[in-house]
């Protein structure tokens, strides 16, 4: 299993880098999990639109779903012009409604709902979601391939849920907005909450990701370090092999 980062800022991207976007190969099988902005040009230095097998969102803010909707239109571009033969297979949360709603593209999209007590198998990974603390309905979501798993936190706060589902993964893909708490209360982790998430559940690798780009992203590097030495910052375009 390879991990490929297409877009790692949260919120917004900063200059020439894109949001949560994630790119899982597996024996030559594609699966994209999270599609913010800047991702779909991103993807397609990797592989065609028409080479996922499915796109799976942890949840429908914009920074991990709003390029969808420019991703509606190439799918239907190229169903038109006969270079793609299928919609694109989207599993995802039903809340906000309205924001479901409108991503809801039957003549582009093949839409799932998911919830906690969802499995699928897609490109030959086994795939689980447990609830997050978030401002709107959001899973972190658990992929397994033999005996290797990747955890993705998505966005939330520190708690004792992320902790457990994330137990004795190989890697940790752990969002860290802030290095440390500021005066104003957001419904995200830090970068020390992040590494102290890694080491309560022993994972054996954190990557940090979902940066804000005004933040300094070395000092959320050494700050998550402070609790757990096998921290990484993401660089988009990298590969991780699992």
């Amino acid at each position: 299993m390879k991990l490929i980062v297409l877009g790692k800022y949260g919120t917004f991207p900063a200059a020439g880098g894109a949001c949560s976007g994630y790119l899982i190969e597996n024996n030559g099988r594609y699966l994209l999990i999270d599609c913010g902005n800047g991702v779909l040009s991103r993807l397609q230095h990797i592989c065609r639109i028409e080479d996922l097998e499915a796109i799976v969102l942890s949840h429908l803010h914009d920074d991990h779903a709003g390029d969808l909707r420019i991703l509606k239109y190439a799918v239907e571009t190229k169903l038109a012009f006969g270079t793609m033969r299928h919609r694109v297979k989207v599993y995802m949360p039903s809340s906000p409604e309205r924001a479901a709603r409108d991503l809801d593209y039957p003549q582009a999209f093949d839409i799932s709902y998911v919830n906690e007590k969802t499995e699928l198998e897609l490109a030959g990974l086994h795939l689980r979601f447990c609830p997050m603390r978030h401002s709107i309905e959001t899973y972190a979501i658990s992929l397994e391939a033999g005996a290797k798993k990747l955890v993705y936190s998505a966005d939330t706060t520190f708690h004792e849920g992320l902790i457990r589902f994330a137990a004795g993964a190989d890697v940790l893909l752990c969002e860290a907005t802030l290095a440390e708490a500021g005066d104003v209360p957001i419904p995200h982790m830090t970068a020390l909450e992040a590494g102290e998430t890694a080491r309560l559940a022993g994972v054996e690798r954190l990557l940090l990701t979902h940066l804000w780009c005004d933040e300094d992203a070395e000092r959320c590097l050494l700050t998550a370090r402070t609790v757990f030495e096998q921290s990484e910052e993401v660089m988009e375009l990298q590969e991780y092999v699992i």
